[in-house]
């Protein structure tokens, strides 16, 4: 059940019975992609650790976990960053980053972690939603990363959007939401 308060003016009365029919008869779903989409615990948050710990710097999961939930934290370059001088190493943003993205990204004989990501859910529950809905993707993600891990789950044909870093600013700013929406056709 939902208990919902009627506004008392008209115009933002029209503006729920518009939320309420539009949650109710979706034309698109737009999701999120680390640990929404994907398990991100052994590329992402991996990478975070071991690029701390490359500066000389303990950062745990639930470290991460912590800083994340207290926000601003979609960049995981500048998030390991700021962890990195929260635990008194010394580093600047491009060399945290650069060193980020060998790991995740693997540089010559060593796979990155980013082999290690999988859907967290069945491929066939996507496929459903497919034929229903436009599906997309709204991430914190570069268009690289998230063009890359699509095409490894074999799963690019499913979102007929997607939405990256690249795009607009990190969420929790509108901006990316409504862009997804914008390309999906839908409001």
């Amino acid at each position: 059940c939902a208990r919902i308060t009627l506004p008392g003016n008209e115009e933002a009365f029209a503006r729920l019975v518009a939320g309420v029919r539009a949650a109710l008869a979706p034309q698109a779903i737009l999701f999120d992609v680390d640990d929404t989409l994907v398990d991100v615990s052994g590329s992402y948050r991996e990478a975070i650790t071991r690029t701390a710990a490359s500066f000389g710097v303990a950062v745990g999961q639930e470290d991460i976990t912590r800083a994340k939930a207290a926000g601003d934290a979609n960049n995981d370059w500048e998030l390991t960053w700021r962890l990195v001088r929260d635990g008194g190493g010394d580093a600047t943003l491009d060399e945290v980053t650069a060193r980020f993205e060998r790991l995740y990204q693997g540089d010559g004989d060593t796979p990155g972690l980013r082999e290690r990501e999988r859907l967290l859910c069945d491929r066939g529950v996507l496929e459903r939603l497919a034929r229903r809905f436009t599906l997309g993707i709204v991430t914190g993600r570069p268009r690289r990363d998230a063009r890359d891990f699509l095409e490894a789950q074999r799963a690019g044909d499913l979102f007929e959007v997607v939405v990256t870093m690249d795009d607009a600013p990190l969420k929790p700013d509108p901006a990316p939401v409504r862009l997804g929406l914008a390309r999906a056709g839908v409001r």
